[in-house]
């Protein structure tokens, strides 16, 4: 069974196998009479990764964004507050796990996902994400297919969820498929 990538200070999680290159990480909070500090991000978590641009996601209960799959750009996803399903799967012929899918569930969490992964998350209790990328948002870069597509594997908890209308409209995974494999880089 392949292994998730292992990083210094990215714990492993348990039992459990991560398409090549995705990190998962607890977070910390620091609590006192104050309030709450959480560490979200040092550079040396992810060396050699660059993030340009940074984005606030508030989500509200059962609302999902994805399924997005990215050409250049990488994800790091923070989820500050709230619960969350994230669906992975690998679609990058070359990767030594490709073709794996996984569901986790995250809380306090951050999240590294490179290109050719393709991703999506359910909010399943109120909360925010915060995300970092490698390069500027750009729709060239980001292909969708619906989140409900049998064909990829990931399964949400929910029948009904809120959704973009980019992301009600999405195409089949099929076409995903075909239209990363002719833009493949």
């Amino acid at each position: 069974m392949p292994h998730a990538s292992r990083t210094p200070n990215w714990p492993q999680v348990p039992e459990q196998a991560l398409p090549d290159g995705v990190l998962v990480r607890d977070l910390s909070p620091h609590v006192d009479a104050r309030g709450v500090l959480t560490e979200i991000y040092r550079e040396g978590w992810l060396p050699g990764v660059s993030l340009t641009q940074w984005n606030t996601s508030l989500c509200t209960t059962n609302s999902l964004r994805g399924m997005h799959l990215h050409l250049q750009h990488s994800d790091y996803l923070v989820v500050h507050s709230g619960q969350f399903a994230f669906g992975l799967r690998d679609l990058r012929p070359l990767s030594p796990t490709f073709d794996l899918h996984v569901m986790l569930e995250l809380k306090a969490s951050s999240l590294f996902i490179p290109p050719g992964v393709l991703h999506g998350f359910h909010c399943l209790a109120e909360g925010s994400l915060v995300y970092g990328m490698t390069h500027g948002w750009d729709i060239e870069d980001d292909l969708a297919c619906r989140w409900d597509d049998q064909e990829h594997g990931l399964i949400f908890s929910t029948t009904d969820p809120i959704l973009s209308p980019r992301d009600r409209e999405a195409a089949s995974f099929a076409d995903l498929q075909a239209l990363f494999a002719d833009r493949c880089p």
